[in-house]
């Protein structure tokens, strides 16, 4: 039996435990009765009970309702659950050590089942070996050694998954658009300008000023900033430099135009972002972006090749950027071209989703196959994920590899699904 002390135990353990009912078969409660867990009920990772609709047989009553699980009896109170109506219908207390009885408002008490000397002690070595693994993934040490795996074959098929799951994104911003793939690409690329920090607001600034209105002034790069500041809620009245003072006469006439009602301003994150990320730059390159390509990106998403896509994305903010980073306070000069690893996210986040989901449901293979070839093109993310699995030597050549890791770990080793896995 087990003879650990409490300090070296955790919730987390008796959790797991209970969820496996990994106890001795013979169960009895403090009070005598008998125990049977004929569900141990669903585990609850938000506030509240930690096992919901569990099903037990204590003496000759079967009973259905919440388990709270502490280390110590005396937690019951430490964590206010007595104040707490969401424990009135708790039917058992399971807990290391009862050091105080509990009871339910009513004054009867709650059943307790103690754990301790009930679970091999190997089964508590077992869980912390596990723990461990699950800083990183369960099998980190076997790949350490070198051995021969088959994630060339594989990067593929889990590159393909990757792209599945995130056309679902796309997929309803089609259904919002009524099927217009235009407009749908139009929006989903916005968003993939935001480079996630901004991605909502970007997104909502595009539904805000529809592709059909925007194509009108797609050849007015001038025209194109006063309408894409405006709704973002950056142009006011108090502006003292020449440029944003225009930018706001000219959004005025455009707005009563169209009947225009911008986003909030309060939408933009600043903090925490290199200046030359800063969303004022974000927009200004973004219409550069429409101005170059005089709003027909649709179509050259479908007949272009990776150069002459990629060749599009290699715009820069407009002049007036070169000397600011925020409306009226100027800074050194640099002028803010979108560069090498923007372009390459904006290809893997924004074009080859669209391109591959585009390909499914008009049934072009060749579509599809290009997506996957523009994934090959484009040098590997760098990030925190992708540094852990290059440290086990697995390849990682360019962005079809590195977005097929990204997939391996999320839904694969995250979620323990070592059976499915091709033994990388």
């Amino acid at each position: 039996g087990s003879t650990l002390k409490p300090s070296v135990m955790n919730e987390e353990f008796l959790s797991y435990l209970w969820k496996f009912r990994l106890f001795d078969p013979d169960l009895q409660t403090e009070s005598g009765d008998m125990l049977v867990i004929l569900h141990p009920g669903d585990q609850n990772v938000d506030g509240g009970p930690d096992f919901f609709n569990a099903r037990l047989r204590i003496g000759g009553t079967t009973w259905a309702g919440n388990v709270e699980i502490h280390v110590l009896a005396s937690s019951w109170f430490k964590h206010g659950h007595q104040f707490d109506h969401a424990y009135d219908n708790a039917i058992l207390h399971v807990v290391y050590e009862a050091d105080l009885p509990v009871y339910h408002p009513n004054g009867t008490p709650i059943q307790t089942l103690v754990v301790k000397n009930r679970f091999p002690l190997s089964i508590f070595d077992r869980y912390q070996q596990m723990m461990a693994n699950q800083q990183w993934i369960p099998c980190y040490n076997q790949l350490l050694a070198p051995v021969e795996h088959g994630f060339n074959l594989w990067a593929p098929a889990l590159a393909v998954e990757r792209l599945v799951h995130k056309s679902l994104n796309v997929r309803q911003l089609l259904e919002g658009c009524r099927s217009n793939w235009e407009e749908a690409f139009y929006q989903h690329l916005a968003s993939a300008f935001g480079f996630k920090i901004n991605s909502l607001p970007f997104e909502l600034l595009a539904k805000s000023l529809p592709l059909k209105m925007v194509s009108k002034h797609a050849g007015n790069l001038f025209q194109l900033e006063a309408l894409f500041f405006g709704q973002a809620g950056m142009l006011g009245n108090n502006f003292s430099d020449e440029y944003p003072v225009a930018l706001s006469h000219e959004y005025s006439f455009l707005q009563r135009k169209y009947n225009l009602e911008s986003i909030a301003g309060s939408s933009w994150k600043f903090l925490r972002l290199r200046p030359v990320n800063f969303p004022t730059i974000r927009i200004s390159q973004w219409a550069g972006f429409i101005a170059a390509t005089r709003a027909r990106f649709f179509e050259i998403l479908e007949t272009g090749s990776f150069d002459e896509i990629t060749g599009t994305l290699d715009i820069s903010a407009s002049s007036y950027w070169d000397t600011h980073y925020i409306f009226d306070k100027p800074s050194a000069p640099r002028k803010k071209n979108l560069g090498n690893d923007s372009i390459n996210l904006l290809v893997i986040n924004g074009i080859v989703p669209f391109l591959f989901l585009y390909g499914l449901e008009k049934d072009r293979p060749d579509l599809r196959e290009k997506a996957l070839s523009f994934l090959e093109h484009v040098a590997a993310e760098s990030n925190s994920v992708i540094e852990r699995w290059a440290e086990v030597g697995l390849p990682l050549s360019n962005a079809l590899h590195s977005q097929a890791l990204l997939h391996l770990k999320r839904f694969y080793c995250d979620k323990k699904r070592c059976l499915d896995c091709r033994k990388i």
